[in-house]
């Protein structure tokens, strides 16, 4: 998975959070905690892809180190059928020596210049990979924390909230009890006032 991708579910997961269902008079939000956890994972899992990227590179280092290696035996094999074909020309057998050994130095030369490039270039990409993958990495940990903190600041106000309100409508029940249970007395005082005088007479 590319960067990009990476990016695009970090974007998701900022739409999933701005589509949530608001709570009124508060500032929270309620969004579906499986998506937010199921984005996180696919973010989490495409870390190592960049890895992957940088191991790849070293491989195409080998490659091009082998291919340096293929054509330096090429033109030292070139280089020895044509100091054969000399071979017999006494004169010329020095200068055929002389420049085989000539093209095999170079030859040498630029293969090692190659590999050393290769090498420098590879340590190069391999480094921005792994920083750049610990970079996202510890950008996407930290999203998720921040997110994850949020969800629970949330969900411990709305707790709260609903707590705070079983709270009042155990105190109205309680009063209304009490109201009726006074007005029940009074009533109940009247009537056997009510009684007293009547027996009086």
């Amino acid at each position: 998975m590319t960067v990009s991708n990476i990016y695009k579910l970090l974007d998701k997961m900022e739409v999933m959070i701005l589509k949530g269902f608001p709570i009124p008079i508060t500032q929270l939000v309620v969004v579906n905690h499986e998506k937010i956890i199921d984005t996180l994972d696919k973010i989490k899992a495409s870390i190592p892809g960049e890895i992957q990227e940088a191991r790849n590179i070293i491989k195409r280092r080998d490659d091009i180190q082998l291919e340096a290696q293929k054509k330096a035996n090429q033109i030292l094999t070139e280089a020895k059928n044509q100091a054969e074909m000399l071979l017999c020309e006494s004169e010329l057998l020095k200068a055929v020596h002389a420049e085989a050994e000539r093209i095999r130095q170079q030859v040498i030369n630029d293969c090692e210049l190659m590999k050393k490039q290769a090498q420098e270039d590879v340590e190069i990409i391999r480094a921005n990979a792994v920083n750049e993958a610990i970079t996202i990495r510890e950008g996407a940990d930290k999203y998720a924390e921040t997110v994850l903190s949020s969800l629970d600041k949330d969900l411990t106000e709305l707790h709260g909230i609903v707590r705070n309100g079983q709270k009042h409508l155990s105190k109205i029940k309680a009063d209304s009890i009490a109201a009726m249970t006074s007005q029940k007395a009074k009533t109940q005082f009247s009537s056997q006032l009510a009684n007293t005088k009547l027996a009086a007479k």
